[in-house]
This record gives structure tokens, sequence and C-alpha cells, in this order.
């Protein structure tokens, strides 16, 4: 009973990914066992120098802690790299020499349940031998190279999950020694002969090295001459007695492999020069001291160098922390939150694409190196404490993301603000002096002689800070465990539109400072709006022509600190909620039908409905022709940011909100006041 409650823990919230499963790895099927028959080469040609070969059975094999399968159908296959001649035949799935290519895949096709195909062999050295070796039968064995892009989780057997590729793209198929699939091989017989019950259970860590061969050499040799224009290898007579297998430890030549592989990946020595080693069965000892030589000339080298140069790359870790980052982003905050640094919205790449269907338990544990499968809520905490509490890559994902998602809420909430205000960054939080309309000097005429004039800028003494603000909160252990992607979204989405509102009661404070006439400008020690400066109605009242008008004309004829009008057009009418209608009304296009129902402000002015209350109304010239209130934020700063202050605990991840904001009036000259009426 104990041991059903597991499985239906496990397959309660399927993964989409088996565990520890990396996207976009090219996987290899190569084993360390040989299941396979040995065939006689029937299916060669050697006029077209083809053989027929089985190229998978998709037969189970051990991996990542669970069983993989491969779905052999026409809809799970791509085939298209064999459609277009980009199917090579390789030499045990080295892909980064032009020797180790042996031929091209000229066609596949599915049948009695597999993968099958035709190989045609290279005219090359490499190609020859491989192709003699097949034709004499000492070499049968096939490895598929392919890359999964949709995985199912098709059943769970004694406590192991056994995942199946639904869709795969065949990439390459190699000759190996021993394959993993026991029934991949060179085709001779009928298929229904080389079926193997006993599916190839094991699997080699590197999942692209091959053990040495241990199956006996046949007892026979069939041979078939190769064509005149060709020197296929001589056959090779068989012996009468069988030798006996070699001895082959295969823990030890794990061993030597690992400690030759991290030994040369340190030294920054070449794949040639590691493999060479590997299969010519260098001890890492030796190997060790070779590396060591290679260090040593490499520093003469660059001591003895002229000039030197850096290239800066994207490592393998760099890249994965921006594909989670980016993955992570459009799950939590849709595809709009991913951005480029000009704001745009881009698309997501198929690196990051393919981990949209990981969770935060399960991104964690690759970021940790983590490939226990988390079958309990137990298991998903752990591995996110443990994400939280090392110097691992996860913390910064998550904050980047937090902050990514964030910053497009908040872009995303409306501000009525913003529409009569300009923004203007702050380098730190003193006082700055900000420039006005008219405080650029004027051009002057040149004299005969050729002499310029030497010009001042206005004297303009209006200032503005940016002030911190900052609270904390937390992003609760359930959601994390629960992977509640909703629940944060909805989180970051409200305080996105929080501190919209937040910035905007503290502009409209400002503004509504001295009765609503706005904050005190240094020039005229007077407020923005004021009778002596003709921008402030006597007296208040409905919008309408008349009133607009004289509005127009006030804006129209201000001028700067030299007395040159600055002739403003108003462009914006802000009300508040008691004058939205009105202000429709007054700024409806009519179709007249006589001369006195021409609306001279018709599609003249655009409305922007403001925290405003009463009758009141105001006029603006664009902000960015006449600004008259600044707003803005600490220099580099695009919107609120959040720290993870606490790692992971019993409540969850601790989180600090901080926002800088600073506004304040700079100018008079656009804008018009019309104020409520007096009761």
């Amino acid at each position: 009973m104990k041991k059903h409650k597991t499985r239906m823990r496990s397959m309660a919230r399927p993964r989409m990914t088996p565990d520890g499963f990396e996207p976009g790895l090219v996987i290899a099927r190569a084993a360390t066992d040989d299941l396979s028959a040995r065939f006689t080469a029937s299916s060669y040609d050697a006029e077209t120098h083809t053989v027929e070969a089985v190229f998978s059975a998709g037969s189970r094999v051990a991996r990542w802690g669970a069983y993989e399968e491969l779905e052999i159908s026409a809809l799970a296959i791509d085939l298209n790299r064999v459609a277009l001649g980009q199917c090579r035949l390789l030499d045990t799935h080295k892909q980064d020499s032009v020797d180790s290519i042996l031929g091209i895949v000229e066609s596949a096709r599915i049948e009695g349940g597999l993968l099958v195909g035709r190989i045609r062999f290279a005219d090359t050295d490499a190609g020859r031998r491989a192709e003699g070796m097949v034709v004499r039968g000492e070499l049968t064995g096939i490895s598929v190279g392919y890359r999964v892009t949709t995985w199912t989780l098709a059943s769970l057997e004694n406590e192991v999950e056994v995942w199946r590729a639904v869709k795969w793209e065949l990439l390459e198929v190699s000759l190996v020694a021993v394959p993993a699939d026991p029934q991949a091989s060179i085709r001779s017989t009928p298929v229904e002969t080389q079926r193997v019950d006993d599916p190839n259970p094991t699997e080699n860590d590197d999942m692209r090295r091959n053990a040495a061969p241990t199956a006996e050499p046949s007892a026979t040799t069939t041979t078939v001459p190769a064509p005149e224009t060709r020197s296929a290898p001589a056959p090779q007579p068989a012996p009468s007695v069988a030798a006996p297998a070699p001895t082959f430890d295969l823990t030890a030549e794990r061993s030597r492999v690992a400690d030759i592989m991290t030994i040369g990946t340190r030294a920054n020595m070449s794949n040639d020069d590691i493999r060479a080693a590997i299969s010519g069965g260098v001890t890492a000892d030796a190997f060790r001291a070779r590396a060591f030589e290679a260090l040593a000339a490499a520093a003469d080298a660059t001591r003895s160098s002229p000039g030197l140069s850096v290239q800066v790359t994207q490592d393998e870790t760099e890249t994965r922390v921006r594909q989670f980052t980016d993955a992570l982003t459009v799950r939590m905050g849709g595809a709009s939150a991913l951005r480029d640094e000009e704001g745009n919205v881009r698309a997501l790449d198929a690196g990051a694409r393919a981990y949209l269907n990981y969770s935060f338990a399960e991104m964690a544990a690759v970021v940790i190196g983590s490939r226990s499968m988390l079958r309990t809520s137990a298991d998903r905490e752990d591995v996110l404490r443990r994400a939280m509490h090392t110097t691992s890559d996860f913390p910064v994902i998550f904050e980047s993301t937090i902050n990514r998602v964030l910053a497009s809420r908040y872009q995303q909430a409306s501000a009525t603000y913003r529409e009569i205000s300009v923004r203007r960054n702050f380098v730190d939080f003193r006082p700055h002096t900000q420039v006005r309309v008219g405080d650029f000097p004027q051009l002057q005429p040149v004299n005969e002689s050729g002499e310029i004039k030497f010009g001042t800028w206005g004297e303009s003494k209006e200032s503005i800070s940016v002030a911190p603000y900052a609270i904390q909160f937390a992003i609760s252990r359930r959601m994390l465990i629960d992977d509640n992607i909703g629940a944060i979204d909805q989180m970051l989405g409200s305080y996105g539109d929080s501190v919209s509102r937040f910035e905007e009661g503290i502009f409209y404070k400002m503004k509504a400072l001295n009765g609503g006439a706005g904050p005190m400008l240094q020039e005229g020690k007077k407020p923005v709006f004021d009778a002596s400066r003709e921008n402030l109605a006597a007296a208040g009242g409905d919008i309408s022509a008349d009133g607009l008008s004289i509005g127009r004309a006030v804006i129209r004829k201000q001028t700067n600190q030299s007395g040159a009008k600055l002739n403003l057009k108003p462009a914006i009418l802000l009300v508040g909620a008691d004058q939205e209608t009105n202000a429709d009304k007054a700024l409806a296009i009519i179709t007249p039908t006589k001369e006195g129902d021409v609306n001279p402000f018709g599609g003249k002015l655009r409305t922007v409905v403001a925290p405003l209350d009463g009758d009141q109304w105001e006029l603006y010239a664009e902000p960015s022709a006449a600004p008259v209130f600044v707003w803005g934020m600490l220099d580099g700063y695009e919107a609120p940011r959040m720290r993870i202050e606490n790692p992971f605990g019993v409540q969850g991840v601790g989180i600090s909100l901080e926002h800088d904001f600073g506004c304040g009036a700079i100018d008079y000259r656009g804008a018009y006041r019309s104020p409520n009426v007096a009761k």
C-alpha cells in the first residue's frame, strides 16, 4: 500500500521532461554491453557502395535515473536532415573532424516498427576502411545521434519512471562497436529474426563513449569484392578458433577517461588531444605530465608574444542563466515581459524555450547540479532551500526574473501625471537644477568684423531632487513549492500598479500645494498658477469654448526671460472625473449644418482624466516643448526593483521592494488653470 501511494505522488504532478535532462542536449545511444547479433552484410551493394541498416527500434535505455524510449513513427521522428542530405554517417559520434565522416544517410523510413535506412559510404580513406569492415562483418553496430523536443511520462515501473521521446530529430548515424539499441545494426536477414526481447538497461555516463568491443570475432567471414574504381581493404582470413574476449575493467576505464577529460579541460588542451589519449590507452598520470608541458609551452608563448589580444565570450553557465531567466520571465509575466535593451518585446530563443515547462524546483535542481528525482514536496523544498543558500546562480536567476516582470507590469500601468510632465533622471539624491523653455541663449547678429557675441543661459533656479522609498514582503514558501506562477505573477502585477499609484499620489499631492496653484517657483517667488502670470482664471466654471479660448491665448502669448514670444500650442486638457463628460462634449468633432455650429477645438486637444476634484480644469502645451512639471528616478533605473534579502526559510523568500522617485515644478509658461467655482 505504501508503494502505491509513492507512485501516486510521483505521477500526480507530472513533469514535462525527465529529471536531469538538459534541453538542447545532443544524445547518442551508446552503451557498455553489446547484445546485438552479428550478421553478414548481405544487404551491401558493391556498385553503389550502399548498405541497408536498422537505425533504431526505440529500445529502452537507462538514463538520468530513469528509462528512456524512442517512439518510432512518422509523426514522432523529424527526418528533414535526411531529406536535405545533411545526415552524415560518422565514426562513433565524432563531429569535430572531417576524417570522422564515413558516409551519408541517403534515405530513412519506418518499417515494421523500426527506423531503417540506406547508407552510402564516402570515397575517402576513412569511408573505404569502414566499408571494408562492414563488408567483412567486422563492424555491424549502429548508434543514432538525436535531439528530443517533446517527452511524455509513459509509466512508472518498480518506482522507476519510463520516459518516451514522442518528438525527436535524427541528427546523425554512427558506426559503433557497441550499440545501446540491440536491434540497431547493419541489415542482413529479415527484420523478424533480428528482434531481441530483453532491452539493454545500461549506458555509460558520457553517453558518447563506447567501451572496447568484447564480442568474439566471427568464425567465418563473408567477402564481397570491391569495385575496380575503389580500393577496399583486402579481406582478412578468419581464425579457426575464436579468441577469448579480453578482460575489461569498466570501472577503472571510466575513472581513467574522467580524469583525462578533467585534466585536459583544465589545461585547455584540444579535443583531439584528449580523445587521442583516451583511445590510445594513456594513463591519467602520463596525461597529467602532457598537460603540464602544454601549460608551460602556452605560458612561454604568451610571454614571447609581442601583442596580446583578449576575446570575451559567453560561457555555458552564462548561457544557461540567460536561458533560465528568459524562460521563467515568460512563464511569470507572459511573452510581453521579455524585452530587449531598448524596451521592445523580443522572441524567446530555442534554448530558452526548452525550459518553459520547468518548475521552480526543477530549475533549481539543474542549476545546483542535483539529478535526484523530485518526487515529494519535501524533495522540492530541499532543492529550493539548497539553491537559495548556496553560491549557485539560482538567486540571481530568480531576482532577475522578478525584476523583469515587475518592470514590465510597472511600464504597462497607466500614470496620468506622465502625460503633463517630462522625465529627467538624476545622478544622485542631491537637488538638481533644471533647464526650462527659453533658458537657451538667443542668437545675436554677427558684426562686420565677424565678432560673435557671447550668450549666457537663463538664470534658472528651479531644482528637484529624488528620494528613496522601500518596503519588505515575502514570496511564500507555498507559492514556490506549488510552483504557483499565476499567484506570483498577480502579486508582481499588483506591485507594478501599486508603485504607479504611489507615484501618482506623490505627484498630485505636490501639484495640489497652495490650494491647487502648485508649488512655489524661485522665479517670481510665486506658485505655478498665479493671476499675476495671467495663467490662473479669476473665476472657475464649466468647460466652454470661451474659457478654452482664453486659456489658449494665454499660453500662446507667454514669453521667455528675454521677452521673446514662445507661441506655444496647447495640446492637453486635464480634467477630473466630474468634468470628463463636459470635456468630451467640448472637444467633440461636429459636422456643422450652419456656420455657428463649428467647434473650434474639435480634435485639437486630447483629454487626460486625473485625480482632480470638482469642476477645475487645466490646459497644457506638450511637455516636451514647454515642461511645467518634471519627474524622474536615479540614472540607470527604469522601474522599481526587488532584491532578495533573506534566503529560503520557513515562510518563503524575503524580498525588499526599492524605488527612487522625485517630482516638482520648474516653470509656468506651458500651463493655464481654471479653478473650482467658489461655493
